[in-house]
């Protein structure tokens, strides 16, 4: 049987870790809302005992997808948009096996790797929206170990 108390966190959390990244984007002036933090966020909170659930994977995944994907964006120039499909795809099999052969495998963290192809925002502010948000998500997880007196790195 699932606990009305157990639930009530579950909610309570995951909206206050997205609200949080929300709030710090806004306030560094990055006002970005990444698609693979709401999914990271669900991760961490709900499904703790899952190795992509730790603090290290879900930091570094989206650090290293975003900056494949941002690699990807400058490889294919400032005209890169019509080609935006043949690239995400490519930039996300690298994210992926980067994350998985440096042991930091984050699922949800493999959209940033394809996000900056299909964005308006300029490199910089998605580089500091991706490790903004990225060292929110590790504080979260810490603090969230914390609590509970787990130790996942």
């Amino acid at each position: 049987m699932i606990s009305a108390a157990r639930t009530l966190a579950i909610f309570a959390l995951t909206l206050l870790i997205l609200q949080a990244l929300i709030f710090a984007s806004w306030i560094a002036g990055l006002a970005l809302m990444l698609p693979s933090w709401a999914s990271s966020t669900a991760l961490i909170v709900g499904c703790r005992d899952v190795p992509a659930a730790r603090p290290r994977a879900a930091s570094f995944g989206h650090v290293i997808c975003g900056a494949t994907g941002i690699a990807a964006f400058y490889l294919a120039g400032p005209a890169a948009h019509p080609w935006a499909l043949w690239l995400a795809a490519p930039a996300v099999a690298v994210g992926v096996t980067l994350m998985w052969a440096l042991r930091c495998y984050h699922p949800p963290a493999a959209a940033n790797a394809a996000i900056p192809l299909f964005t308006a925002a300029t490199m910089p502010v998605y580089a500091g929206t991706v490790i903004l948000g990225a060292s929110l998500l590790l504080l979260a997880a810490h603090a969230l170990d914390r609590a509970d007196g787990m130790s996942r790195t």
